[in-house]
């Protein structure tokens, strides 16, 4: 079974039900909410079963695989929050982490590796849905966001999140790919042939490992150059032209944090007119001297 089907439909119903406490553990760290998820109703796709809300803005969640794509529709009137039109980088880094970890608990790993996922803002939920043409038979599953210390019998949700798919004319992100110096043909005599062992050697379903679909989740790089502590005095008398000093020797190499955590240690090279880290050494451990004092 591989991507979206009618054949599988009940399949995403089942494993969404099943994750509905890890959904909403992600939106609720995404968007520093307090919300609990239950599914709601689920049927066939048309544009009537969509709510007056849903055609303002808000988020979209796509997840694609191939040329289909399943979205979820999250509604300003939610209400979001401030920023989640013009997200800062901290703010992108959670809504790509909320499509990874949807795309985790809604998509089985048996419909393939999800090619794309993202989180955007839109003017138009109902028009961006439009425009991606779900197909004849569309699912669409609701699920249902209640307060926490709400009690779901008899009331009405706070929000609903509807799930469409499959879209089939999603969005695609384009990547440009940097164009690298032709490799040297290797000589005819040099050439490995290959054998049937060779390509038995490959496994059919290499392309199922779970940890592929975090391949695409973008990660914040930081150089960190130098730190030290000031006095508020020498703050306040910071302007244009002011020379600070710190004790790391030119030499030194130079520190890679990865979301905030030293990944590696490397130098500083020029590569054109940019700067660039050559890595010295990979997932090193501090060393600290010992304070335990010996008698």
């Amino acid at each position: 079974m591989s991507g979206f089907s009618q054949e599988n439909v009940e399949t995403i119903f089942t494993q969404t039900g099943e994750s509905l406490s890890a959904l909403a553990d992600s939106f609720n760290q995404c968007f520093d909410y307090q919300y609990r998820l239950e599914m709601g109703e689920s049927g066939v796709w048309s544009p009537e079963e969509l709510e007056e809300a849903f055609q303002g803005p808000g988020l979209v969640t796509l997840f694609r695989i191939g040329g289909e794509a399943m979205v979820g529709l999250i509604p300003a009137s939610l209400p979001l929050p401030d920023w989640y039109s013009e997200p800062g980088d901290s703010q992108t880094s959670r809504l790509q982490t909320l499509a990874l970890e949807w795309s985790m608990n809604l998509i089985p790993m048996d419909l393939g590796d999800v090619d794309e996922f993202k989180t955007y803002f839109v003017d138009s939920l109902l028009s961006e849905v439009t425009a991606c043409a779900p197909s004849e038979w569309a699912a669409l599953m609701r699920i249902h966001l209640f307060s926490s210390e709400e009690e779901s019998d008899g009331q009405s949700p706070s929000a609903v999140i509807p799930v469409i798919w499959p879209l089939t004319k999603p969005p695609v992100t384009e990547s440009v790919e940097p164009e690298a110096d032709p490799a040297p043909q290797p000589s005819p005599s040099s050439t490995p042939q290959a054998t049937p062992q060779m390509v038995q050697a490959t496994p059919a379903n290499s392309n199922r490992n779970p940890l592929n679909r975090i391949n695409k989740l973008p990660v914040q790089a930081i150089v960190k150059l130098a730190s030290k502590k000031i006095e508020m005095n020498q703050l306040l008398s910071i302007c244009p032209g002011s020379l600070i000093t710190f004790d790391k020797p030119c030499e030194d190499p130079l520190e890679l944090y990865i979301n905030n955590q030293v990944y590696c240690l490397g130098e500083a090279v020029k590569i054109g007119e940019h700067f660039g880290l050559k890595i010295d050494r990979v997932g090193f451990k501090e060393e600290y001297e010992s304070k335990i004092i010996e008698f």
